[in-house]
């Protein structure tokens, strides 16, 4: 059973990937009869997870917030640190697929896109990298394409404005859990890196 678990640590972004293509061989298959929210879901997806292989080629973001809060990157096991966003990006899209009608379960993945964009951008300058931070290509790509489908979900569905309230607060609250995971999984919690984000904006950014 443990080596199993540590398969699929290891190799979790493979099993997302693996999802999504099941997702996509049903989407290829139905494209006719699928309604144009699931099409812009599914056009996410793709783009989210050509992020995340983007983001562990260049070595991630782990790295840096690793390096901020002082852990080695090198201590943790193969695979670990990512379990966490892998799961998070399979539940948030598969429930998004699966109840299209419902939109404040579909706007979170454009909120995401567009967060991703940005966040990626700061990072840059936040983390005085010099150049684009790891993924931040797909983001950029991410964020135009979320903010088109918010545009093309507007002008041909109609639903009520407080669908942006629910899922906003789903948004935030699903990711403020992944964001916890994610530091467990690295060692930490989100206390000490709240506090290491503040020492490095004082310190790097806002001294200047």
């Amino acid at each position: 059973m443990k080596k199993f678990s540590r398969w699929l640590l290891r190799n979790n972004i493979h099993i997302m990937t693996l999802i999504f293509l099941g997702w996509a061989v049903w989407a290829i298959c139905n494209w006719n009869t699928i309604s144009i929210v699931q099409k812009l879901v599914m056009g996410a997806y793709f783009l989210i997870t050509l992020h995340e292989y983007e983001e562990a080629l260049g070595g991630g973001l782990v790295k840096i917030f690793c390096g901020v809060q002082g852990i080695d990157p090198n201590t943790l096991p193969p695979g670990e640190s990512h379990i966490a966003p892998a799961t998070y990006i399979t539940v948030l899209f598969s429930l998004s697929l699966l109840f299209p009608d419902i939109l404040w379960l579909v706007f979170p993945i454009f909120i995401l896109g567009i967060f991703e964009g940005l966040i990626h951008t700061m990072g840059i300058f936040i983390f005085k990298l010099g150049k684009p931070s790891p993924g931040w290509y797909t983001a950029i790509v991410m964020l135009g394409f979320s903010i088109w489908s918010i545009v093309v979900i507007n002008q041909n569905i109609d639903y009520a404005p407080i669908q942006w309230l629910w899922a906003a607060l789903y948004y935030i609250s699903s990711f403020l859990l992944l964001e916890v995971w994610f530091q467990h999984l690295l060692g930490s919690n989100i206390q000490r890196f709240a506090k290491a984000m503040r020492s490095h904006m004082i310190k790097n950014v806002l001294k200047r």
